[in-house]
């Protein structure tokens, strides 16, 4: 901590001595629409970070893995089997699992659509405006799995203003080449098109020395997107959207490495004996249409219909080399997945915007598949699973409404909002075996077959009070809930066909928010308790087998925790950011088949206690424009725990610090304008895991994904 201290005081002296003196400047307003509605971020009792679309090219943001160091008390890992896979936590609460036919507890929306599975998350989303991190349970405007927050990916509408062509060209360690291109026509007075599009590759940084593909961690992507806005009046919008990625990236590495205080740093090349190592594969695309009608100056209606596709290939050697020349497991996985949604709202507002109310309708109709295959070499033996029909629907009905009564100049608001869900989950899978190497597939005698319906109410109430223009505080109550679901490793038939209720969590926050100084300073603070109930979790499910384990709704905790969000413009020109999130996040109950707690043999995963980023931008030089900018940002984790069990081991990511930087200069002419930044993230080369768990396939192998070494680029920017 001291040597983090000594940093943190190192990049804010820099601060100090390079700030401008003038201070006429003020810091931008920020609109969000976190609550499905504009409004600013001031004004609003939510504990979120919104990451413009300008910290996002400073930070040099390539997909949601990133968000893991630019949000405090969000943590983002790795899926080791997948490299298209993430996992989210917000506040400590997440899925360490991938499975289709179990929901996580971070919701991604996209444009307002939600994105149901992890598989696809490390994509590159295309053209982004912004990205709000709703902290906390979001049950009455999100829906089911939010229990612990939600992620707004926020892309950049067409616009009617002129025609305008951007080339942006990076280059790197590693043999990185990304060129984005964009472009936007005003059709005509009504119609305006955007069409963009990414290819993006990099090499990964442990070489493969054994067969198949040269590298662990190589990247290599393409994106497209059309976006189209029809705007015939004033009071109505349509905007149409065509988008698909596609990546064919090779798996991580996975070593062996020791338990903590052991830890080991990444090799340069993987092991000698890896056969046939071949890359991941996934492809999503997405029809989205989004209408916008301001009915009357009171009623707006807003309707987001989507149909999205994804699938998905992923293959991942474990541990070749390590118990001799054979790997000690092999996985593959394969499958498909389509959905259809659709969200209605009607919101409204009185004349002095008194009472404003939003009511919402939700439908969502989920189709899967997913055959996965498991081979241990030194067993001699193949176990597979077969999805042959995996279908979830949902559907819901929400409402919120917002009050300030004529007491005390209006400056009280309550807030109410409920929302009620239906769910209906139905999956069939066939399990074999197969003896290597090429045995015939000995099926199970029967499928297993797993139909639940689950329903849910999840109210919210909140009070916030205007202490001044530029000051409010909150209080609220909210909750979550996410859907039970199906274990793919259920012990038995009939433990799968049972499957597992729903899990919820509910949060209490007390809120500040207010600027000062001119707005010069913009401050948030939040603190909260969570009680987190009917924790979906693996346990022993055999009485009188202590190694039979299912996943139960065996568990409760609770939460607490403290997050801190300002900005500070020094100068005319100069801002500094600070976030900081504190956990204590603890299982007060985790019972086994036999009644008894065992919470103590168990930890929240992925629940650093301190999390901080601490940022500064600034010019040098006169202006903004004619001046050279620089940034430098600096995010520590403190150690945090890679499993939920410690049976096999307490599996820690060891607390670390990563630094970034952008030096950029811009240079307008009459046909455009000409920008050159020279950029670096992990600049003091740090080695540092991104997850440490066990893969020993039966066995205890402590293993750890690494992050990225220092990387050095260049962009170069053409605006026409």
């Amino acid at each position: 901590m001291q040597n983090i201290r000594s940093k943190l005081n190192f990049i804010a002296c820099c601060a100090a001595l390079t700030a401008p003196l003038s201070v006429a400047a003020q810091l931008e307003e920020i609109v969000i629409t976190a609550q499905k509605r504009p409004e600013s971020l001031l004004e609003s009792p939510l504990s979120l970070v919104v990451i413009s679309e300008q910290e996002l090219e400073r930070s040099h943001f390539v997909d949601l893995a990133d968000l893991a160091t630019l949000a405090p008390n969000l943590q983002v890992l790795p899926h080791p089997n997948a490299a298209s896979t993430l996992l989210l936590f917000i506040r400590g609460v997440g899925n360490s699992d991938e499975q289709v036919i179990q929901d996580p507890s971070v919701a991604v929306y996209l444009d307002g659509v939600y994105l149901s599975r992890s598989q696809g998350l490390a994509s590159e989303f295309l053209d982004l405006e912004r990205i709000e991190v709703l902290r906390g349970p979001q049950g009455t405007l999100y829906g089911r799995n939010a229990t612990s927050g939600a992620v707004n990916l926020i892309t950049k509408a067409p616009s009617f203003d002129a025609s305008n062509f951007s080339q942006t060209l990076n280059t790197g360690s590693r043999a990185l080449l990304r060129a984005t291109t964009h472009l936007n026509v005003p059709v005509s007075d009504s119609v305006a098109v955007k069409v963009s599009y990414q290819n993006s590759q990099q090499n990964g940084f442990v070489r493969n020395v054994g067969t198949g593909a040269p590298r662990f961690g190589d990247e290599d992507r393409n994106a497209w997107r059309i976006d189209g806005l029809w705007q015939p009046s004033d009071d109505l919008r349509v905007r149409l959207i065509v988008d698909s990625e596609e990546a064919s990236d090779t798996p991580a590495y996975v070593g062996a490495v020791g338990l903590l205080p052991d830890r080991v740093d990444a090799p340069k090349a993987g092991s000698v004996w890896v056969s046939d190592l071949q890359k991941n594969y996934v492809q999503a695309d997405g029809l989205t249409a989004i209408v916008d009608w301001q009915v009357n100056s009171h009623w707006q209606v807003r309707s987001i219909t989507s149909k999205r596709e994804l699938s998905d290939f992923q293959y991942q050697d474990l541990h070749s080399g390590v118990r001799g020349p054979i790997a000690v497991l092999i996985t593959e996985a394969q499958g498909t997945q389509e959905q259809l949604s659709q969200e209605l709202n009607l919101t409204y507002s009185n004349a002095d915007e008194s009472l404003t109310a939003i009511l919402g309708a939700y439908w969502f109709d989920e189709d899967a598949n997913r055959n996965a295959r498991n081979t241990v070499p030194g067993a001699k033996v193949r176990k597979l699973v077969f999805g042959r029909t995996i279908n979830n629907k949902a559907k819901a009905l929400y409402g919120q409404v917002s009050w300030r009564p004529d007491w005390r100049e209006q400056n009280l608001e309550l807030t109410l909002g409920v929302r009620a869900s239906e769910d209906e989950r139905y999956v069939l899978i066939d399990r074999a075996q197969q003896s290597l190497p090429d045995g015939p597939l000995m099926f199970a005698p029967m499928s297993n077959v797993g139909q639940r319906e689950f329903d849910n109410v999840s109210p919210s109430f909140m009070a916030r009070y205007q202490l001044s223009d530029q000051a409010y505080v909150y209080a609220k109550r909210v909750a979550g809930y996410k859907s039970g679901g199906f274990n793919a490793r259920a012990s038995t038939a009939a433990r799968f066909s049972e499957g597992f209720d729903d899990e919820t969590l509910v949060s209490r926050e007390l809120g500040v928010k207010a600027e000062l100084l001119d707005r010069r300073l913009r401050v948030a603070a939040t603190v909260f308790q969570s009680d987190y109930d009917d924790i979906q979790m693996n346990v022993q499910s055999d009485p009188n087998n202590i190694v039979v384990a299912d996943v139960l709704n065996a568990g409760r905790a609770s939460i607490d925790g403290f997050e801190l969000d300002i900005d500070a413009l020094v100068g005319e020109q100069s801002e500094l950011t600070l976030r900081y999130g504190w956990l204590d996040a603890n299982y007060d109950i985790i019972r086994d088949a036999n009644g008894q707690n065992i919470a103590s043999d168990y930890r929240f995963m992925g629940a650093p206690e301190h999390s901080v980023l601490l940022a500064w931008s600034s010019v040098l030089g006169a202006s903004a424009e004619s001046g050279l900018r620089y940034s430098v940002s600096y995010s520590w984790r403190d150690q945090f725990f890679g499993s939920n069990t410690t049976d096999a081991g307490v599996y820690q990511v060891p607390a670390h610090g990563l630094m970034s930087g952008d030096l950029s200069r811009a240079w307008d002419f009459d046909w455009g304008s000409l920008e050159a930044s020279l950029w670096g993230t992990n600049l003091l080369d740090t080695a540092y895991y991104r997850w440490h768990y066990n893969a020993g396939a039966g066995g205890a192998i402590p293993s750890g994904v690494w992050g990225e070494p220092r990387t050095i680029g260049l962009k170069l920017k053409l605006e026409l």
